[in-house]
Protein backbone atom coordinates (compact mmCIF):
# COMPACT_ATOMS: atom_id res chain seq x y z
CA UNK A 1 0.00 0.00 0.00
CA UNK A 2 1.23 3.59 -0.62
CA UNK A 3 2.95 5.18 2.34
CA UNK A 4 2.11 8.71 3.36
CA UNK A 5 4.86 11.01 2.06
CA UNK A 6 6.76 13.21 4.42
CA UNK A 7 5.79 16.88 4.63
CA UNK A 8 8.63 18.37 2.66
CA UNK A 9 9.22 20.55 -0.38
CA UNK A 10 11.23 17.77 -2.06
CA UNK A 11 9.58 14.59 -3.30
CA UNK A 12 10.96 11.21 -2.26
CA UNK A 13 10.87 7.55 -3.26
CA UNK A 14 11.93 4.27 -1.69
CA UNK A 15 13.02 1.00 -3.26
CA UNK A 16 12.50 -2.22 -1.29
CA UNK A 17 12.99 -5.87 -2.17
CA UNK A 18 9.40 -6.25 -3.28
CA UNK A 19 8.20 -2.83 -4.28
CA UNK A 20 9.01 0.49 -5.82
CA UNK A 21 7.05 3.31 -4.23
CA UNK A 22 6.89 6.60 -6.10
CA UNK A 23 5.15 9.44 -4.31
CA UNK A 24 4.28 12.88 -5.51
CA UNK A 25 5.65 15.70 -3.37
CA UNK A 26 3.55 17.09 -0.58
CA UNK A 27 4.62 20.67 -0.35
CA UNK A 28 5.18 22.20 3.04
CA UNK A 29 3.72 25.48 4.19
CA UNK A 30 5.19 28.31 2.15
CA UNK A 31 5.22 26.12 -0.97
CA UNK A 32 2.31 25.71 -3.34
CA UNK A 33 -0.95 24.76 -1.67
CA UNK A 34 -1.69 22.16 -4.37
CA UNK A 35 -1.24 18.59 -3.05
CA UNK A 36 -1.61 15.96 -5.76
CA UNK A 37 -2.37 12.45 -4.51
CA UNK A 38 0.47 9.93 -4.23
CA UNK A 39 1.01 7.61 -7.17
CA UNK A 40 0.75 3.93 -6.28
CA UNK A 41 3.54 2.00 -8.02
CA UNK A 42 4.33 -1.29 -6.29
CA UNK A 43 4.00 -5.06 -6.21
CA UNK A 44 1.56 -5.83 -3.41
CA UNK A 45 1.96 -9.16 -1.68
CA UNK A 46 -1.03 -11.43 -2.45
CA UNK A 47 -3.61 -11.90 0.26
CA UNK A 48 -6.19 -14.58 0.85
CA UNK A 49 -9.60 -13.75 -0.61
CA UNK A 50 -8.25 -11.35 -3.24
CA UNK A 51 -8.96 -11.63 -6.96
CA UNK A 52 -6.67 -9.73 -9.33
CA UNK A 53 -7.22 -8.74 -12.95
CA UNK A 54 -4.69 -6.85 -15.07
CA UNK A 55 -5.05 -3.55 -16.88
CA UNK A 56 -2.70 -2.29 -19.58
CA UNK A 57 -1.29 1.21 -19.10
CA UNK A 58 -0.32 3.83 -21.70
CA UNK A 59 3.28 3.27 -22.76
CA UNK A 60 5.84 3.97 -25.47
CA UNK A 61 6.28 0.39 -26.65
CA UNK A 62 7.92 1.21 -30.00
CA UNK A 63 10.64 3.28 -28.34
CA UNK A 64 10.99 0.60 -25.64
CA UNK A 65 11.51 -2.11 -28.27
CA UNK A 66 14.13 0.01 -30.01
CA UNK A 67 16.02 0.68 -26.78
CA UNK A 68 15.93 -3.02 -25.81
CA UNK A 69 17.22 -3.98 -29.26
CA UNK A 70 20.16 -1.56 -29.05
CA UNK A 71 21.43 -2.85 -25.69
CA UNK A 72 21.10 -6.43 -26.99
CA UNK A 73 22.89 -6.00 -30.33
CA UNK A 74 26.67 -6.58 -30.56
CA UNK A 75 28.32 -3.70 -32.38
CA UNK A 76 25.84 -1.16 -31.10
CA UNK A 77 27.28 1.66 -29.01
CA UNK A 78 24.64 0.79 -26.41
CA UNK A 79 25.41 -2.96 -26.34
CA UNK A 80 25.30 -4.18 -22.72
CA UNK A 81 24.75 -0.67 -21.37
CA UNK A 82 21.57 -1.35 -19.44
CA UNK A 83 19.07 0.88 -17.67
CA UNK A 84 17.75 0.55 -14.14
CA UNK A 85 14.17 -0.62 -13.90
CA UNK A 86 13.12 2.72 -12.42
CA UNK A 87 14.67 4.65 -15.30
CA UNK A 88 13.25 2.36 -17.96
CA UNK A 89 9.77 2.44 -16.43
CA UNK A 90 9.83 6.22 -16.10
CA UNK A 91 10.98 6.70 -19.70
CA UNK A 92 8.76 4.16 -21.45
CA UNK A 93 5.87 3.45 -19.09
CA UNK A 94 2.86 5.43 -17.94
CA UNK A 95 3.42 8.86 -16.39
CA UNK A 96 2.45 9.87 -12.86
CA UNK A 97 -0.41 11.92 -14.24
CA UNK A 98 -1.74 9.02 -16.30
CA UNK A 99 -1.47 6.60 -13.40
CA UNK A 100 -3.20 9.03 -11.03
CA UNK A 101 -6.11 9.53 -13.42
CA UNK A 102 -6.56 5.79 -13.97
CA UNK A 103 -6.24 5.12 -10.25
CA UNK A 104 -8.99 7.64 -9.49
CA UNK A 105 -11.30 6.05 -12.04
CA UNK A 106 -10.79 2.44 -10.89
CA UNK A 107 -10.72 3.21 -7.18
CA UNK A 108 -14.07 4.93 -7.55
CA UNK A 109 -15.54 1.47 -8.13
CA UNK A 110 -14.36 0.33 -4.71
CA UNK A 111 -11.47 -1.73 -6.09
CA UNK A 112 -7.77 -1.49 -5.27
CA UNK A 113 -5.55 -0.17 -8.06
CA UNK A 114 -1.76 -0.54 -8.14
CA UNK A 115 0.51 0.25 -11.07
CA UNK A 116 3.28 -2.29 -11.56
CA UNK A 117 6.91 -1.09 -11.19
CA UNK A 118 7.32 -1.52 -14.96
CA UNK A 119 4.51 1.05 -15.41
CA UNK A 120 3.33 -1.09 -18.33
CA UNK A 121 0.35 -2.63 -16.58
CA UNK A 122 -1.58 -2.43 -13.34
CA UNK A 123 -3.26 -4.76 -10.90
CA UNK A 124 -6.93 -4.28 -10.06
CA UNK A 125 -7.80 -6.22 -6.96
CA UNK A 126 -10.83 -6.87 -4.80
CA UNK A 127 -12.80 -9.52 -2.99
CA UNK A 128 -15.58 -11.39 -4.79
CA UNK A 129 -18.07 -9.09 -3.04
CA UNK A 130 -16.19 -5.94 -4.06
CA UNK A 131 -16.04 -7.13 -7.65
CA UNK A 132 -19.78 -7.83 -7.64
CA UNK A 133 -20.48 -4.34 -6.34
CA UNK A 134 -18.15 -2.76 -8.92
CA UNK A 135 -19.52 -4.76 -11.84
CA UNK A 136 -23.17 -4.88 -10.83
CA UNK A 137 -22.97 -8.64 -11.37
CA UNK A 138 -21.13 -11.53 -9.82
CA UNK A 139 -17.99 -12.96 -11.40
CA UNK A 140 -18.69 -16.34 -12.95
CA UNK A 141 -16.77 -19.04 -11.14
CA UNK A 142 -15.23 -22.36 -12.09
CA UNK A 143 -14.36 -24.33 -8.98
CA UNK A 144 -10.91 -25.70 -8.29
CA UNK A 145 -10.39 -29.45 -8.61
CA UNK A 146 -7.86 -31.91 -7.27
CA UNK A 147 -6.12 -32.03 -10.66
CA UNK A 148 -6.27 -28.24 -11.13
CA UNK A 149 -6.53 -26.57 -7.71
CA UNK A 150 -7.17 -23.08 -9.03
CA UNK A 151 -10.53 -21.35 -8.83
CA UNK A 152 -11.13 -19.45 -12.07
CA UNK A 153 -13.09 -16.18 -12.05
CA UNK A 154 -14.41 -14.67 -15.29
CA UNK A 155 -15.54 -11.11 -15.91
CA UNK A 156 -18.93 -10.50 -17.50
CA UNK A 157 -19.06 -9.60 -21.19
CA UNK A 158 -19.76 -5.96 -20.35
CA UNK A 159 -17.86 -4.05 -17.69
CA UNK A 160 -18.19 -0.45 -16.42
CA UNK A 161 -16.32 2.15 -18.42
CA UNK A 162 -14.57 3.29 -15.25
CA UNK A 163 -12.81 -0.07 -15.11
CA UNK A 164 -11.11 0.62 -18.45
CA UNK A 165 -10.33 4.36 -18.63
CA UNK A 166 -9.03 5.87 -21.85
CA UNK A 167 -5.67 4.40 -22.83
CA UNK A 168 -6.16 1.17 -20.91
CA UNK A 169 -7.56 -2.27 -21.56
CA UNK A 170 -8.31 -5.33 -19.47
CA UNK A 171 -5.69 -7.86 -20.47
CA UNK A 172 -7.47 -11.13 -19.78
CA UNK A 173 -11.10 -11.88 -18.80
CA UNK A 174 -10.04 -14.62 -16.36
CA UNK A 175 -8.23 -14.60 -13.03
CA UNK A 176 -7.14 -17.58 -10.96
CA UNK A 177 -6.73 -18.14 -7.23
CA UNK A 178 -5.00 -21.13 -5.65
CA UNK A 179 -7.18 -23.27 -3.40
CA UNK A 180 -4.93 -25.43 -1.18
CA UNK A 181 -7.99 -27.28 0.12
CA UNK A 182 -8.63 -28.68 -3.36
CA UNK A 183 -5.06 -29.88 -3.88
CA UNK A 184 -4.86 -33.56 -4.77
CA UNK A 185 -3.40 -35.86 -7.38
CA UNK A 186 -2.40 -33.99 -10.51
CA UNK A 187 -2.14 -36.13 -13.61
CA UNK A 188 1.22 -35.96 -15.36
CA UNK A 189 1.16 -35.98 -19.16
CA UNK A 190 2.36 -39.45 -20.20
CA UNK A 191 4.41 -37.95 -23.00
CA UNK A 192 6.91 -36.37 -20.65
CA UNK A 193 7.49 -38.71 -17.74
CA UNK A 194 8.34 -42.30 -16.88
CA UNK A 195 7.59 -43.27 -13.30
CA UNK A 196 10.19 -44.70 -10.98
CA UNK A 197 10.69 -48.45 -11.17
CA UNK A 198 8.76 -48.93 -14.40
CA UNK A 199 9.92 -49.98 -17.81
CA UNK A 200 9.28 -47.27 -20.39
CA UNK A 201 6.21 -48.25 -22.35
CA UNK A 202 6.14 -48.04 -26.13
CA UNK A 203 3.32 -48.67 -28.56
CA UNK A 204 5.68 -49.40 -31.45
CA UNK A 205 8.16 -52.13 -32.24
CA UNK A 206 10.98 -49.61 -31.90
CA UNK A 207 12.55 -49.98 -28.43
CA UNK A 208 13.53 -46.89 -26.44
CA UNK A 209 17.26 -46.09 -26.62
CA UNK A 210 19.31 -46.51 -23.44
CA UNK A 211 21.93 -44.45 -21.69
CA UNK A 212 25.18 -45.85 -23.08
CA UNK A 213 27.37 -43.15 -21.60
CA UNK A 214 30.12 -44.01 -19.12
CA UNK A 215 30.80 -43.52 -16.34
CA UNK A 216 27.32 -43.42 -14.88
CA UNK A 217 27.86 -42.34 -11.29
CA UNK A 218 25.13 -41.71 -8.74
CA UNK A 219 24.87 -41.66 -4.97
CA UNK A 220 21.49 -43.35 -4.97
CA UNK A 221 19.87 -46.47 -6.38
CA UNK A 222 16.92 -46.71 -8.74
CA UNK A 223 15.74 -49.13 -11.43
CA UNK A 224 15.90 -46.19 -13.83
CA UNK A 225 19.63 -45.94 -13.21
CA UNK A 226 20.19 -49.69 -13.16
CA UNK A 227 18.44 -50.21 -16.49
CA UNK A 228 19.90 -46.97 -17.95
CA UNK A 229 16.57 -45.31 -18.67
CA UNK A 230 17.80 -41.93 -17.39
CA UNK A 231 20.84 -39.67 -17.74
CA UNK A 232 22.63 -38.22 -14.75
CA UNK A 233 23.29 -34.50 -14.40
CA UNK A 234 27.05 -35.06 -14.62
CA UNK A 235 26.79 -36.94 -17.90
CA UNK A 236 24.88 -34.16 -19.63
CA UNK A 237 27.16 -31.45 -18.30
CA UNK A 238 30.21 -33.35 -19.54
CA UNK A 239 28.71 -33.84 -23.01
CA UNK A 240 27.99 -30.13 -23.45
CA UNK A 241 31.23 -28.74 -21.97
CA UNK A 242 29.45 -27.29 -18.93
CA UNK A 243 31.92 -28.99 -16.60
CA UNK A 244 34.59 -26.63 -17.90
CA UNK A 245 32.46 -23.68 -16.82
CA UNK A 246 31.90 -25.22 -13.41
CA UNK A 247 35.56 -26.14 -12.86
CA UNK A 248 36.57 -22.53 -12.19
CA UNK A 249 33.50 -20.80 -10.77
CA UNK A 250 33.66 -17.03 -10.51
CA UNK A 251 31.09 -14.75 -8.92
CA UNK A 252 27.59 -15.65 -7.81
CA UNK A 253 25.03 -16.38 -10.54
CA UNK A 254 21.56 -15.02 -9.89
CA UNK A 255 18.91 -17.27 -11.44
CA UNK A 256 15.14 -16.81 -11.31
CA UNK A 257 12.79 -19.68 -12.11
CA UNK A 258 9.20 -18.87 -13.04
CA UNK A 259 6.74 -21.41 -11.66
CA UNK A 260 3.23 -21.13 -13.12
CA UNK A 261 1.07 -23.24 -10.85
CA UNK A 262 3.50 -26.00 -9.93
CA UNK A 263 5.16 -26.89 -6.66
CA UNK A 264 8.35 -28.40 -5.33
CA UNK A 265 9.69 -29.94 -2.13
CA UNK A 266 12.90 -28.99 -0.35
CA UNK A 267 13.33 -32.67 0.55
CA UNK A 268 13.26 -33.61 -3.16
CA UNK A 269 15.94 -31.04 -3.96
CA UNK A 270 18.10 -32.32 -1.10
CA UNK A 271 17.67 -35.92 -2.26
CA UNK A 272 18.56 -34.98 -5.85
CA UNK A 273 21.72 -33.26 -4.61
CA UNK A 274 22.75 -36.32 -2.63
CA UNK A 275 22.09 -38.56 -5.63
CA UNK A 276 23.99 -36.48 -8.18
CA UNK A 277 26.76 -35.03 -6.08
CA UNK A 278 25.99 -31.38 -5.39
CA UNK A 279 24.92 -29.26 -2.43
CA UNK A 280 21.79 -27.36 -3.47
CA UNK A 281 21.60 -23.61 -2.93
CA UNK A 282 18.95 -22.05 -0.75
CA UNK A 283 15.84 -21.03 -2.69
CA UNK A 284 14.32 -17.59 -2.15
CA UNK A 285 10.65 -17.84 -3.09
CA UNK A 286 8.18 -15.05 -3.90
CA UNK A 287 4.43 -15.54 -4.18
CA UNK A 288 2.51 -14.04 -7.09
CA UNK A 289 -1.07 -12.87 -7.46
CA UNK A 290 -3.60 -15.50 -6.48
CA UNK A 291 -1.06 -17.63 -4.59
CA UNK A 292 -0.75 -16.13 -1.08
CA UNK A 293 0.73 -19.36 0.30
CA UNK A 294 3.21 -21.77 -1.25
CA UNK A 295 1.74 -24.53 -3.42
CA UNK A 296 1.99 -27.82 -1.53
CA UNK A 297 2.02 -30.20 -4.51
CA UNK A 298 5.33 -31.37 -5.99
CA UNK A 299 5.07 -31.57 -9.77
CA UNK A 300 7.49 -32.65 -12.46
CA UNK A 301 7.83 -29.20 -14.05
CA UNK A 302 8.94 -27.12 -11.09
CA UNK A 303 10.94 -29.93 -9.52
CA UNK A 304 12.89 -30.40 -12.76
CA UNK A 305 13.56 -26.68 -13.11
CA UNK A 306 14.89 -26.30 -9.57
CA UNK A 307 16.98 -29.47 -9.63
CA UNK A 308 18.50 -28.83 -13.07
CA UNK A 309 19.51 -25.27 -12.19
CA UNK A 310 20.90 -26.35 -8.81
CA UNK A 311 23.00 -29.10 -10.41
CA UNK A 312 24.57 -26.68 -12.91
CA UNK A 313 25.06 -23.79 -10.48
CA UNK A 314 25.04 -25.02 -6.86
CA UNK A 315 26.65 -21.75 -5.78
CA UNK A 316 23.91 -19.62 -7.33
CA UNK A 317 21.53 -17.25 -5.69
CA UNK A 318 18.40 -19.15 -6.70
CA UNK A 319 15.05 -17.37 -6.79
CA UNK A 320 11.63 -18.77 -7.60
CA UNK A 321 8.45 -16.86 -8.44
CA UNK A 322 5.28 -18.90 -7.88
CA UNK A 323 2.10 -17.75 -9.61
CA UNK A 324 -1.07 -19.28 -11.03
CA UNK A 325 -1.05 -20.82 -14.54
CA UNK A 326 -2.64 -17.65 -15.98
CA UNK A 327 -0.28 -15.10 -14.41
CA UNK A 328 2.75 -15.13 -16.72
CA UNK A 329 2.90 -11.32 -16.85
CA UNK A 330 2.90 -11.19 -13.05
CA UNK A 331 5.69 -13.79 -12.93
CA UNK A 332 8.05 -11.86 -15.22
CA UNK A 333 7.33 -8.61 -13.42
CA UNK A 334 8.09 -10.11 -10.01
CA UNK A 335 11.28 -11.63 -11.40
CA UNK A 336 12.38 -8.10 -12.30
CA UNK A 337 11.15 -6.12 -9.31
CA UNK A 338 10.64 -8.69 -6.56
CA UNK A 339 14.22 -8.40 -5.30
CA UNK A 340 16.67 -5.49 -4.97
CA UNK A 341 18.58 -6.55 -8.10
CA UNK A 342 17.59 -7.98 -11.48
CA UNK A 343 18.66 -11.59 -12.07
CA UNK A 344 21.29 -12.71 -14.54
CA UNK A 345 18.79 -15.06 -16.16
CA UNK A 346 15.10 -15.93 -16.01
CA UNK A 347 14.00 -19.45 -16.91
CA UNK A 348 10.44 -20.28 -17.98
CA UNK A 349 9.42 -23.84 -18.85
CA UNK A 350 5.79 -22.99 -19.57
CA UNK A 351 3.98 -21.82 -22.67
CA UNK A 352 0.93 -22.41 -24.78
CA UNK A 353 -0.71 -21.98 -28.14
CA UNK A 354 0.77 -18.71 -29.30
CA UNK A 355 -1.51 -15.84 -28.37
CA UNK A 356 0.35 -13.59 -30.77
CA UNK A 357 -0.26 -16.00 -33.63
CA UNK A 358 -3.98 -16.50 -33.08
CA UNK A 359 -4.70 -12.92 -31.97
CA UNK A 360 -7.06 -14.18 -29.27
CA UNK A 361 -5.65 -11.66 -26.79
CA UNK A 362 -3.58 -9.14 -28.78
CA UNK A 363 -3.39 -6.51 -26.03
CA UNK A 364 -2.22 -9.09 -23.51
CA UNK A 365 0.42 -10.40 -25.92
CA UNK A 366 1.61 -6.86 -26.69
CA UNK A 367 1.82 -5.92 -23.01
CA UNK A 368 3.68 -9.09 -22.07
CA UNK A 369 6.08 -8.49 -24.97
CA UNK A 370 6.70 -4.99 -23.61
CA UNK A 371 7.51 -6.47 -20.18
CA UNK A 372 9.94 -8.86 -21.89
CA UNK A 373 11.53 -5.93 -23.75
CA UNK A 374 11.95 -4.08 -20.45
CA UNK A 375 13.49 -7.25 -19.00
CA UNK A 376 16.10 -7.18 -21.77
CA UNK A 377 16.64 -3.44 -21.35
CA UNK A 378 17.46 -3.88 -17.66
CA UNK A 379 20.03 -6.61 -18.35
CA UNK A 380 18.26 -9.88 -17.55
CA UNK A 381 18.29 -12.70 -20.12
CA UNK A 382 15.08 -14.70 -20.53
CA UNK A 383 15.09 -18.35 -21.63
CA UNK A 384 11.75 -19.89 -22.61
CA UNK A 385 10.86 -23.46 -23.57
CA UNK A 386 9.81 -23.76 -27.22
CA UNK A 387 7.28 -26.44 -26.28
CA UNK A 388 6.85 -30.20 -26.55
CA UNK A 389 4.29 -30.38 -29.38
CA UNK A 390 6.61 -30.07 -32.32
CA UNK A 391 5.65 -27.62 -35.05
CA UNK A 392 1.92 -27.72 -34.17
CA UNK A 393 1.61 -26.36 -30.64
CA UNK A 394 -2.01 -25.35 -31.24
CA UNK A 395 -2.93 -28.82 -32.55
CA UNK A 396 -4.41 -29.83 -35.87
CA UNK A 397 -7.48 -27.60 -35.56
CA UNK A 398 -5.30 -24.70 -36.69
CA UNK A 399 -3.88 -25.24 -40.21
CA UNK A 400 -0.14 -25.30 -40.69
CA UNK A 401 2.56 -24.70 -38.10
CA UNK A 402 1.89 -22.98 -34.79
CA UNK A 403 4.27 -21.93 -32.03
CA UNK A 404 4.34 -21.60 -28.28
CA UNK A 405 4.08 -18.24 -26.53
CA UNK A 406 6.11 -16.47 -25.23
CA UNK A 407 8.88 -18.40 -27.02
CA UNK A 408 7.95 -16.49 -30.18
CA UNK A 409 8.83 -13.13 -28.60
CA UNK A 410 12.00 -11.55 -30.03
CA UNK A 411 13.10 -10.65 -26.49
CA UNK A 412 13.57 -14.22 -25.25
CA UNK A 413 15.83 -17.09 -26.17
CA UNK A 414 13.56 -19.92 -27.35
CA UNK A 415 14.93 -23.35 -26.44
CA UNK A 416 14.09 -26.43 -28.52
CA UNK A 417 14.85 -30.11 -27.94
CA UNK A 418 17.24 -32.84 -29.04
CA UNK A 419 17.74 -36.57 -28.57
CA UNK A 420 21.26 -37.20 -27.26
CA UNK A 421 23.35 -40.38 -27.48
CA UNK A 422 26.48 -40.71 -25.34
CA UNK A 423 29.52 -42.99 -25.44
CA UNK A 424 32.67 -43.62 -23.45
CA UNK A 425 33.67 -40.64 -21.35
CA UNK A 426 30.13 -39.31 -21.81
CA UNK A 427 31.10 -37.77 -25.10
CA UNK A 428 28.48 -37.00 -27.72
CA UNK A 429 28.10 -39.91 -30.14
CA UNK A 430 25.16 -38.43 -31.99
CA UNK A 431 22.39 -35.89 -31.53
CA UNK A 432 19.21 -35.39 -33.53
CA UNK A 433 16.04 -33.33 -33.26
CA UNK A 434 13.86 -34.58 -30.41
CA UNK A 435 10.82 -36.42 -31.76
CA UNK A 436 9.52 -39.44 -29.83
CA UNK A 437 6.66 -40.33 -32.18
CA UNK A 438 8.67 -43.35 -33.39
CA UNK A 439 8.45 -44.70 -29.85
CA UNK A 440 4.71 -44.11 -29.65
CA UNK A 441 4.71 -40.72 -27.89
CA UNK A 442 3.45 -37.58 -29.63
CA UNK A 443 6.17 -35.34 -28.31
CA UNK A 444 8.79 -33.25 -30.09
CA UNK A 445 10.66 -29.98 -29.70
CA UNK A 446 8.77 -26.83 -30.60
CA UNK A 447 9.85 -25.00 -33.73
CA UNK A 448 8.61 -23.25 -36.85
CA UNK A 449 8.06 -19.84 -38.37
CA UNK A 450 6.00 -17.15 -36.67
CA UNK A 451 2.97 -15.91 -38.58
CA UNK A 452 3.10 -12.32 -37.35
CA UNK A 453 6.25 -11.51 -35.38
CA UNK A 454 8.79 -9.81 -37.70
CA UNK A 455 12.24 -11.34 -38.02
CA UNK A 456 14.53 -9.85 -35.37
CA UNK A 457 17.83 -8.42 -36.57
CA UNK A 458 19.87 -11.11 -34.85
CA UNK A 459 18.38 -13.70 -37.25
CA UNK A 460 19.50 -11.79 -40.35
CA UNK A 461 21.64 -14.10 -42.43
CA UNK A 462 20.28 -17.19 -40.67
CA UNK A 463 16.56 -17.05 -41.38
CA UNK A 464 15.66 -16.06 -44.97
CA UNK A 465 12.00 -15.48 -44.10
CA UNK A 466 10.69 -12.12 -42.89
CA UNK A 467 9.17 -13.50 -39.67
CA UNK A 468 10.65 -14.67 -36.37
CA UNK A 469 11.89 -18.27 -36.41
CA UNK A 470 11.83 -20.57 -33.37
CA UNK A 471 13.83 -22.07 -31.69
CA UNK A 472 17.07 -20.13 -31.22
CA UNK A 473 19.01 -23.03 -29.66
CA UNK A 474 18.31 -26.55 -28.40
CA UNK A 475 19.46 -29.14 -25.84
CA UNK A 476 18.54 -32.53 -24.41
CA UNK A 477 14.80 -33.22 -24.25
CA UNK A 478 14.56 -37.03 -24.52
CA UNK A 479 11.88 -38.82 -22.54
CA UNK A 480 14.02 -42.00 -22.38
CA UNK A 481 16.81 -41.71 -21.54
CA UNK A 482 15.75 -38.40 -20.11
CA UNK A 483 16.32 -35.88 -17.39
CA UNK A 484 16.55 -37.14 -13.79
CA UNK A 485 13.81 -35.63 -11.61
CA UNK A 486 13.13 -36.47 -7.97
CA UNK A 487 9.40 -36.00 -7.36
CA UNK A 488 7.92 -36.79 -3.95
CA UNK A 489 11.07 -38.76 -3.04
CA UNK A 490 11.03 -40.92 -6.19
CA UNK A 491 13.49 -40.64 -9.07
CA UNK A 492 11.74 -40.35 -12.42
CA UNK A 493 12.88 -39.66 -15.96
CA UNK A 494 11.31 -36.59 -17.52
CA UNK A 495 11.54 -35.30 -21.07
CA UNK A 496 10.77 -32.03 -22.80
CA UNK A 497 12.17 -28.61 -23.49
CA UNK A 498 11.40 -27.99 -19.82
CA UNK A 499 14.72 -29.72 -19.11
CA UNK A 500 16.68 -28.04 -21.89
CA UNK A 501 15.61 -24.54 -20.84
CA UNK A 502 16.89 -24.38 -17.24
CA UNK A 503 20.10 -26.13 -18.38
CA UNK A 504 21.07 -23.41 -20.86
CA UNK A 505 19.76 -20.65 -18.60
CA UNK A 506 21.92 -21.79 -15.68
CA UNK A 507 24.96 -22.24 -17.95
CA UNK A 508 24.53 -18.70 -19.25
CA UNK A 509 24.28 -17.47 -15.67
CA UNK A 510 27.70 -18.98 -14.92
CA UNK A 511 29.18 -16.91 -17.75
CA UNK A 512 27.30 -13.85 -16.53
CA UNK A 513 28.64 -14.24 -12.99
CA UNK A 514 32.21 -14.51 -14.29
CA UNK A 515 31.70 -11.35 -16.35
CA UNK A 516 30.54 -9.37 -13.34
CA UNK A 517 33.35 -10.77 -11.20
CA UNK A 518 35.71 -9.36 -13.83
CA UNK A 519 34.05 -5.94 -13.62
CA UNK A 520 32.01 -6.31 -16.80
CA UNK A 521 28.26 -5.61 -17.13
CA UNK A 522 25.48 -8.17 -17.39
CA UNK A 523 25.10 -10.10 -20.64
CA UNK A 524 21.40 -9.35 -21.11
CA UNK A 525 19.40 -11.00 -23.89
CA UNK A 526 21.79 -13.71 -25.13
CA UNK A 527 20.55 -13.97 -28.72
CA UNK A 528 22.87 -11.33 -30.17
CA UNK A 529 25.85 -13.15 -28.63
CA UNK A 530 24.64 -16.57 -29.76
CA UNK A 531 24.00 -15.68 -33.41
CA UNK A 532 27.20 -13.67 -33.74
CA UNK A 533 29.19 -16.55 -32.23
CA UNK A 534 27.59 -19.06 -34.63
CA UNK A 535 28.58 -16.88 -37.57
CA UNK A 536 32.19 -16.34 -36.47
CA UNK A 537 32.96 -19.77 -35.03
CA UNK A 538 30.96 -22.83 -36.15
CA UNK A 539 32.30 -24.91 -33.23
CA UNK A 540 30.42 -22.64 -30.80
CA UNK A 541 27.37 -24.86 -31.36
CA UNK A 542 26.90 -28.53 -32.02
CA UNK A 543 25.05 -28.39 -35.31
CA UNK A 544 22.01 -30.69 -35.41
CA UNK A 545 21.60 -31.86 -39.00
CA UNK A 546 19.21 -34.80 -38.68
CA UNK A 547 15.63 -35.27 -37.54
CA UNK A 548 12.27 -33.53 -37.78
CA UNK A 549 9.85 -32.09 -35.23
CA UNK A 550 6.80 -32.67 -37.45
CA UNK A 551 4.13 -34.57 -35.49
CA UNK A 552 1.12 -33.85 -37.71
CA UNK A 553 2.34 -34.14 -41.28
CA UNK A 554 2.42 -30.39 -41.93
CA UNK A 555 5.76 -30.57 -43.73
CA UNK A 556 7.79 -28.70 -41.14
CA UNK A 557 10.35 -28.76 -39.76
CA UNK A 558 13.49 -30.64 -40.81
CA UNK A 559 17.02 -30.27 -39.45
CA UNK A 560 19.74 -29.17 -41.87
CA UNK A 561 23.28 -27.87 -41.88
CA UNK A 562 23.36 -24.51 -40.10
CA UNK A 563 20.34 -22.78 -38.65
CA UNK A 564 17.02 -24.61 -39.07
CA UNK A 565 13.47 -24.43 -37.72
CA UNK A 566 13.75 -27.75 -35.90
CA UNK A 567 16.84 -27.12 -33.76
CA UNK A 568 17.82 -23.46 -34.23
CA UNK A 569 21.56 -22.84 -34.10
CA UNK A 570 22.04 -26.22 -32.43
CA UNK A 571 23.29 -27.03 -28.93
CA UNK A 572 25.65 -24.58 -27.20
CA UNK A 573 29.23 -25.83 -26.80
CA UNK A 574 30.07 -24.29 -23.45
CA UNK A 575 33.76 -25.09 -23.89
CA UNK A 576 33.89 -22.58 -26.76
CA UNK A 577 30.93 -20.20 -26.53
CA UNK A 578 31.98 -18.10 -23.47
CA UNK A 579 35.17 -17.00 -25.23
CA UNK A 580 33.07 -15.50 -28.03
CA UNK A 581 31.02 -13.13 -25.88
CA UNK A 582 31.26 -9.66 -27.48
CA UNK A 583 32.50 -6.83 -25.23
CA UNK A 584 30.20 -3.94 -24.29
CA UNK A 585 29.77 -1.20 -26.90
Amino acid sequence: MPMAPEKTCRGGGAITAISVLVTASLLAAGCSSASPPPVAVSQPAPKSGEITFYLSLPSSTTALDQAATKVSTPGSAQYRHFMSLNSAASQFGATDAQISAIDQSVSGLGLQFTADPTRLFARVTGSAKQWQTALGAALSTKAATASSPFTTYTLPAHTPGALQPTGTSLLLPQAQVYDPGAEGHRATPPTTQVAAGTAPATTTSEPWPLNNGTPLTAGCSSPLLTHRYVYTEQQVQTAYGINQLRSNPAGTPVITILDLGGGWLQSDLKQAGQCFGYTPPAVSQAQGDGVPAAITNADDETSLDVQTVAAVAPGAQLRLVQTTPSDMIDAFSRALAGWSTVPDVISLSYGGCALAENSTSPVYAATLNAVLAMTALTGASSFVAAGDSGSTTCGTSVPGTTLSYPAVSPFVTAVGGTRLALGVGNTRVSEVVWNDSKYGEQAAGGGGLSRKQPRPAYQDGFNPQDHRAVPDISALADIVPGWPDVISSKLQTVGGTSGATPLVAASTALVDAAQQKAGQPLIGLANGWFYKAAKSQPSAFYDITKGSNDLSGVGCCQAAVGYDLASGLGVPNWAVLPGLLPPPG
